[in-house]
């Protein structure tokens, strides 16, 4: 039986990466659509996550990126930290248990199933200094992310 861990990169984590986890531990993080988030140990080794709806205009990585909490949270990561990183890490520590990762800690290299292109509109009112981002998401496919457990 295989694993989405592919390595273990250290045993250490970013700075501040201790609080963050025990945060969002202590929050009601975002809940992904139905709790589809799963671990698949066949062939594909990869976590992934459950596909849009059908007729749904965007995927439901993208309705979670779209919220205030998912912002909220992306905003204490490490500065520059990618959207689909920052989905993926937030996921990972929501469904830790369920995607059997409890026993880990330090910094892993992990293969994902997720839609690793994430665009960012800026949005922004000429004359007021309030800037809105949305943010779109496609190609779908196998990626290696580096998350903190």
């Amino acid at each position: 039986m295989g694993s989405p861990i592919i390595k273990k990169w250290s045993d250490q984590t970013y700075p501040g990466f201790e609080d963050f986890k025990n945060y969002v531990e202590s929050c009601d993080v975002i809940s992904y659509k139905n709790d589809e988030v799963h671990r698949d140990n066949s062939n594909n080794d990869c976590i992934w996550f459950r596909d849009a709806s059908s007729g749904r205009a965007q995927s439901d990585m993208e309705y979670v990126l779209n919220t205030p909490k998912f912002r909220h949270y992306h905003n204490l990561m490490p500065a520059g930290t990618d959207p689909a990183v920052a989905f993926c890490q937030l996921m990972v520590l929501q469904y830790r248990s369920k995607l059997e990762l409890m026993g880990e800690s330090g910094t892993y290299l992990i293969r994902f199933s997720v839609w690793a292109n994430t665009y960012t509109q800026k949005n922004e009112a000429q004359l007021s200094q309030k800037v809105n981002f949305s943010y779109s998401a496609d190609d779908k496919s196998f990626h290696n992310m580096i998350i903190c457990l």
